[in-house]
């Protein structure tokens, strides 16, 4: 089977849930099975989770207006083509419409005094992954796909 740019390894899973912290535990549940499938490293494994944590209390706190959250959902794939594995996370939400990759990067060289408030997450999520892409969508609204290249196995 084909998957997201090349041809998917069967190590897939979908979450669709509502946008509130209490199913945070849920969607990192996903990507650890993934991980798991997948046989990767820790640092692999703890990189993936932190990007998907970041995107997803992204949501949870800013999508939806206070007290009134909404869908959330979560597709893992992993796929593999001409350069290698990688695990493609793509997230979509029905909220407010918002490009997280709009904002400017954070100028992690300035005192923390000096900043902006938020966008580390964003940060993070740039540096802990390969690419990244934002649409809206007339029919699943925000969709944020990070994408997240994997070492080598010893097989490959």
């Amino acid at each position: 089977m084909t998957g997201p740019r090349g041809v998917d390894l069967g190590c897939s899973g979908r979450v669709a849930c509502r946008a509130e912290m209490e199913n945070l535990p849920q969607l990192l549940a996903l990507v650890a099975r993934v991980g798991q499938r997948l046989r990767l490293d820790p640092q692999a494994l703890h990189d993936l989770q932190l990007v998907t944590e970041e995107a997803c209390v992204n949501v949870m706190r800013h999508a939806y207006p206070t007290a009134r959250p909404g869908p959330l959902v979560l597709a893992v794939q992993a796929v593999q083509d001409g350069a290698g594995r990688r695990v493609v996370l793509t997230l979509s939400d029905q909220g407010r419409p918002f490009d997280p990759l709009s904002l400017a990067p954070a100028d992690t060289r300035a005192a923390a005094e000096a900043r902006a408030p938020g966008g580390l997450g964003v940060h993070l999520l740039r540096q802990l992954s390969d690419r990244q892409h934002y649409r809206r969508d007339p029919r699943h609204g925000n969709v944020l796909t990070i994408e997240k290249r994997l070492p080598p196995t010893p097989s490959d």
